[in-house]
């Protein structure tokens, strides 16, 4: 939620009697006069945004008003030509998002199926603490594109807001069910487990809830489902009590959940993978993919713990021959498991270009360039990867030594990162050591200045600048 001041939701019997008037003649008229019925429900929303009751005879009205069908050239026509208001509203929303609100409405009545109108009027809703609005919004984009899974992950975040736990666990459910992978959605069903779990106590209705616990015991597990707590003592209660819920029910994810979650924290993988597996031999476990992917990722955690711990010996004492070997047998072993498990990943859910991008990774560790070549290709599918995929391709290229190909990917990336982050100093390096590998010196020297202008520590970026003004001023 941005910093501006939220707008209470209030309930059509809250308006003044002479606006619910105005409202019950609007949603009579919105099938005969549906123009008449926009413009005084917009007018008491401009002054009344909170009350979700309008907005929805509003809808209703929008939709009569341009016919209830939509195609998809006007679903499109509609996104294309909303697409810089999208962009200006993005900004808009932080500084006045009440007017966003206005603005989207309009966009709606114009063309009820544009889903960035929409997608505004959510997001607008979001700052201004609105969350039934909010997930009205995110609904409606839901009803216009069902597979639009970034706009379930915001529908479920919203109805967690909102308080509707459970509607929320049925959307993370079915983000899940289309991509189990989807870290999002993994941890939307967290959180909503936890929220709904509280819901049915009813101790959020108690702002001061610990008054109303029984014991120290209630008080500790409740403030755990809230927050994440760091004291040992208190997950290792955690931790037993929920054992004995899964002694009581068996079939109950939730409580394995909740063991896995502690043990995690206080550090002991080994447990946590114990749980898992525990949880993944029910048959509720069985049929949910997220368990899967939690227990190859606790073994990365733990193997990667060891790593770690060896490295740290290894720096204490150069010359311990055995941490040394035990080293290069964890590595290898954890760098075997990763390359399994994304393999088995990919060719379980293809369309998960995240992970695809993760395998090109290792493969590029193993020397297998095509085939990284062929994931990083794939993954740029995914905006969340697409520039670290494009600046491994250009690695992957470097390697194969078809340096003209990899400048054009480095060049690509270094323009598609806006900030000169971490990110764009590594793609400005790489393309700039292609151009240097092609003995093109100029252009990467180029190159290098940028960074050097910028951060003047990175690698060793200062003394090829130095060297090259050296060699200049000799040759003067």
């Amino acid at each position: 939620m941005s910093d501006t001041e939220t707008i209470p939701e209030v309930s059509l019997k809250d308006l003044d009697p002479r606006l619910r008037k105005q409202v019950e003649n609007a949603q009579k008229s919105a099938d005969k006069n549906p123009t008449y019925a926009i413009d005084v429900c917009m007018g008491i929303l401009q002054r009344n945004p909170g009350c979700l009751e309008v907005r929805e005879i509003l809808r209703k009205a929008q939709r009569r008003a341009k016919g209830a069908k939509t195609s998809g050239l006007t679903k499109f026509i509609g996104s294309v030509t909303s697409a810089p208001f999208a962009m200006k509203a993005g900004n808009q929303i932080k500084k006045d998002p009440k007017a966003v609100l206005e603005s989207a409405e309009k966009m709606i009545s114009a063309n009820p199926a544009n889903a960035t109108a929409h997608k505004m009027l959510g997001q607008a809703a979001e700052a201004l603490g609105l969350w039934n609005t909010a997930v009205f919004a995110y609904q409606d984009i839901k009803s216009l594109d069902a597979e639009n899974m970034d706009n379930r992950v915001a529908l479920g975040n919203a109805l967690l807001e909102a308080g509707r736990a459970k509607d929320a666990i049925l959307e993370g459910d079915a983000i899940m069910a289309a991509n189990p992978a989807n870290e999002e959605g993994q941890e939307l069903v967290r959180r909503a487990s936890v929220a709904e779990s509280m819901e049915r106590g009813k101790w959020e209705d108690d702002s001061d809830f610990r008054d109303k616990l029984k014991d120290e015991e209630a008080s500790i597990e409740l403030e755990q489902a809230s927050r994440v707590a760091n004291d040992e003592e208190v997950l290792e209660k955690l931790v037993e009590k929920n054992i004995k819920r899964i002694e009581e029910e068996p079939e109950n994810l939730n409580h394995y959940r909740e063991v896995i979650s502690a043990y995690r924290q206080m550090g002991q993988i080994d447990l946590a993978i114990e749980y898992v597996d525990k949880a993944r031999a029910t048959v509720n476990g069985r049929s949910d993919p997220t368990l899967e992917r939690q227990a190859s990722d606790l073994r990365i955690t733990g193997m990667r713990a060891r790593v770690e711990e060896l490295n740290k010996r290894i720096a204490d004492d150069p010359f311990d021959a055995d941490a040394t070997s035990d080293l290069e047998k964890v590595s290898a072993e954890l760098h075997a498991f990763r390359l399994k498990n994304a393999r088995e990943l990919v060719e379980k859910y293809p369309n998960d270009y995240a992970t695809k991008y993760e395998l090109g990774e290792l493969l590029l560790e193993e020397g297998d360039y095509d085939g990284a070549i062929q994931e990083f290709q794939l993954a740029q599918r995914n905006p969340k990867v697409r520039s670290n995929a494009l600046l491994s391709l250009g690695r992957a290229y470097l390697k194969k030594e078809f340096f003209d190909i990899a400048v054009e990917q480095l060049a690509l990336a270094k323009k598609e990162i806006p900030l000169m982050n971490e990110l764009k100093k590594e793609a400005i390096y790489e393309l700039a050591l292609a151009y240097e590998l092609m003995g093109n010196e100029e252009e990467a020297i180029g190159e290098y200045k940028i960074i050097y202008q910028n951060d003047i520590g990175y690698r060793d970026v200062s003394d090829k600048i130095n060297n090259f003004y050296a060699k200049r001023s000799k040759k003067a």
